[in-house]
């Protein structure tokens, strides 16, 4: 459920405490629990109910909002106390109905019913003696079941209340808010909104407390747990923020400066928690998608298929409209699909693609227009199959640019116009393009696009680019052509990286050498595959074939959680070195889902890989909600 309605991050309001970057929840302003004037009011009242669990009748206060008519239904908060207090605590110590009656003026607080139960299950259920007694201490724990099988039957007779999960919610202070966490995280069929403010040593470890990660991720609308910085029970927050985001659980995690262990910071996390139950959340930073998460940093691109292009895919082009704000074709504007026979183009795919990004408000790229490996071969020869004359083939590549160019003239921001030159040790590739016209080739290329197009942005693309060698010759080719006069705005890095490859190092350290020849650098077909590559191939030449072993495709039901947890590091690394460098100017992942990425079939054809960062059925992978916390943390 929290998936589906909400992204909740985890918010830490102090800097640096745990590591990462503030992200405020402003205290609730003065005089918000104070009696107004002026205003409706809600009532509170004491009921009595009797309780199989402890064999008594036993009192609980309860909370109507202004207005309580019993031709409605109203959502319900389970509020708990601590372990000196009673059904009393709250309403002595805290005010809730002066916090609820002013918010509800406000319009920021959905009109509930509100139960203060006494939390000590037992039959002399005052908070006398010695508290701390063990048989006081086990009868907080025995409340879960005057709690389920008692209270709450009786609150939903008596009272017009909705009887879902969706509509019942958990809270507590200090003891009662570990009995809220307990409890609320291990009814989860009971509960959809809990929280744990300074919650006590009677939390469950996080191990026990909530052993299904995944599960209360998808059954939860909210899990909040805070506590002041000055509380000596914090610890007991910190291991269960630390176990939520280490497994991925949305939650809030709210760490107020200067807070002790009292009604000052309980009354405080009432008043912000009331205002998020039955509706969904508004934080800041919260809701993001990767496009808004990144906004200040780059742009986020995908690239499109055929079939999504042509809209055949319309779970995957959702997707693309929510979380990416830059597009490109993976094939269909290459030159063999653009003109497989002289002067016979083919736009048809490529329109579409256009009006989809206009459309979408989307920066478009164009992929690519010199690139040996899917030129049409009638590129290179005459009638009788001989390779043709320099001009002609200068002429024959003025010709494809400018058409294709002109076309689209002013409706594309970028294009690869060269794509994969140079060889992993620096040296030229020996393509058709080389073998006619040596290395001038690229020169002509930049300096018919400019002509074609000169608003649009000019790259060359090319995969492998932290290796050293190749690092030397792009650098070398691209200050040639500068010296040149020859108009080129930036370098695209293919991102086709593994788990254990490159080193990060040797990526940044291109990266450095690029932006050094003053232009941008484009992280271009980016997906991190899983699956074990050969040493000698870890490249992107797609005329690799591998022969098929099973030892190379060992993931075929499913990513392992460890290995899913390696991917998420490895992502998030490199998406670090990104924001490090303001000359990075776009991040494109090669592809929507797992199911659409080329690496499935290469270098080793019928794999099953898990190399982007939506699955096979287009749902966001744990990396996703990290990427968008680790792009807000940094602003």
């Amino acid at each position: 459920m929290m998936q589906r309605l909400i992204f909740t991050f985890s918010l830490i309001v102090i800097c640096g405490l745990f590591g990462m970057a503030q992200i405020n929840i402003p205290a609730a302003p003065q005089g918000f629990d104070t009696e107004r004037e002026g205003i409706d009011k809600g009532k509170i009242e004491t009921i009595t109910y009797r309780s199989k669990t402890v064999g008594t009748k036993r009192n609980a206060r309860v909370y109507t909002p202004p207005g309580y008519a019993r031709r409605n239904n109203y959502p319900v908060l389970y509020l708990l106390h601590g372990i000196g207090g009673d059904e009393d605590e709250w309403y002595n110590g805290g005010v809730p109905h002066i916090i609820f009656d002013n918010l509800i003026a406000e319009g920021k607080m959905e009109p509930m019913i509100v139960v203060l139960p006494n939390g000590r299950a037992m039959k002399n259920d005052r908070a006398e003696g010695n508290i701390f007694a063990p048989d006081k201490v086990e009868a907080f724990a025995n409340f879960e079941n005057d709690l389920l099988n008692d209270l709450i039957p009786h609150i939903e007779r008596k009272y017009r209340v909705l009887k879902d999960r969706e509509n019942r919610a958990i809270a507590g202070l200090s003891m009662g808010g570990g009995q809220s966490l307990n409890f609320g995280l291990g009814n989860l069929d009971r509960f959809a909104w809990v929280g744990g403010f300074s919650s006590a040593p009677n939390t469950k470890e996080p191990e026990e407390l909530l052993p299904e990660p995944a599960k209360a991720t998808q059954m939860l609308n909210l899990l909040y747990v805070s506590c002041g910085d000055e509380d000596g029970l914090i610890r007991v927050s910190e291991r269960t923020h630390e176990y939520l985001k280490e497994n991925n659980v949305p939650h809030i995690y709210r760490v107020i400066p200067g807070g002790h262990h009292d009604f000052e910071v309980w009354k405080d996390d009432l008043y912000q928690f009331v205002q998020m139950l039955f509706k969904p959340v508004n934080l800041p930073g919260q809701g993001l998608t990767l496009k808004e998460a990144f906004k200040d940093y780059f742009t986020i691109g995908t690239a499109l298929n055929g079939r999504q292009i042509a809209g055949g895919a319309p779970e995957e082009i959702a997707v693309v409209k929510e979380h990416f704000n830059s597009i490109v074709a993976e094939n269909c504007m290459k030159s063999g699909p653009m003109q497989p026979r002289e002067g016979e183009f083919d736009f048809a795919c490529a329109d579409q693609l256009i009006e989809f990004g206009e459309e979408n408000d989307m920066q478009i790229i164009g992929h690519t227009l010199i690139w040996h490996s899917q030129a049409p071969r009638w590129f290179f020869t005459d009638d009788e199959g001989n390779d043709v004359s320099p001009e002609v083939l200068k002429e024959r590549m003025r010709t494809h640019i400018f058409t294709v160019m002109g076309r689209y003239k002013g409706k594309i921001h970028g294009w690869d116009v060269v794509n994969e030159a140079v060889l992993d040790d620096g040296s030229f590739r020996n393509s058709k393009f080389y073998q006619i016209l040596g290395e001038d080739f690229i020169k002509y290329a930049f300096k018919y696009a400019h002509e074609a197009d000169p608003s649009a942005e000019l790259y060359y693309n090319d995969y492998s680019m932290a290796l050293p060698g190749k690092r030397q010759g792009v650098v070398n080719m691209v200050k040639k052509l500068q010296e040149q006069g020859v108009k080129i705005h930036g370098i695209g890095m293919q991102g086709h990286v593994g788990l254990d490859y490159p080193e990060l190092e040797e990526f940044e350290a291109s990266m450095e050498a690029y932006a050094a020849l003053g232009v941008n650098v484009m992280i271009t077909e980016m997906e991190i595959s899983v699956l074990p590559m050969p040493d000698w191939n870890r490249g992107a030449d797609i005329s690799t074939n591998i022969e098929y072993r099973e030892q190379l495709n060992p993931y075929t039901e499913g990513l392992p959680d460890s290995v899913n947890k390696q991917l998420e590091e490895r992502y998030l690394e490199f998406f670090r070195l990104f924001m490090k460098h303001d000359y990075v100017t776009r991040v494109t992942v090669w592809g929507v889902n797992d199911g659409n990425s080329w690496k499935n079939g290469f270098p080793v054809r019928g794999r099953t890989d898990y190399p982007l960062l939506f699955d096979r059925d287009n749902q966001p992978k744990t990396v996703v909600p990290r990427l968008i916390e680790l792009a807000n943390s940094k602003n």
